[in-house]
């Protein structure tokens, strides 16, 4: 089997705990080697959430908290806004930006739709931390205990 390009390890940070309208959400950054955070990435990524995250924030059925991933890859972005909802289920949306001169996210179909291994990365520890925190004790303060569990690794 011929890789296109070896395996390299990706550096995932929290940039920020976000609020916007009720929301609290953990804002990712996954980057390539040859990348950094890009500001207007970030920036886009959250007027992109502002549209799809619903409103209220807190209902019966979800809980105002998740995270969005911005994923500057080799050669596309990819943005994954996620709130989790129902007690165990993880809503989310993909977004990608053809290249890193655009600023324009666009939805990803269906038929385009995947997480590749940095990505999964991210939401096993967050499906792990919302287990771990929130439905094993689902007390007053396990939303402050979720939010508080972050990832910070090269991989």
């Amino acid at each position: 089997m011929q890789l296109s390009e070896p395996y390299q390890p990706r550096t995932i940070r929290l940039l920020e705990l976000w609020y916007e309208a009720g929301w609290q959400i953990k804002v990712y950054s996954l980057t390539h080697a040859s990348k950094t955070p890009d500001p207007a990435l970030v920036e886009a990524s959250k007027e992109a959430a502002r549209g799809l995250l619903p409103q209220p924030a807190a209902t019966h059925t979800h809980y105002g908290v998740g995270f969005i991933g911005i994923h500057q890859g080799h050669s596309y972005d990819f943005v994954t806004v996620a709130w989790w909802a129902y007690e165990t289920e993880l809503y989310h949306h993909t977004l990608m930006r053809p290249g890193s001169q655009s600023y324009g996210l666009m939805p990803v179909t269906a038929a385009e739709l995947s997480s590749d291994v940095w990505d999964i990365k991210l939401l096993a520890f967050e499906r792990d931390a919302w287990v771990e925190e929130v439905l094993y004790h689902p007390d007053e303060g396990a939303l402050t205990r979720y939010l508080a569990r972050v990832l910070s690794d090269t991989l």
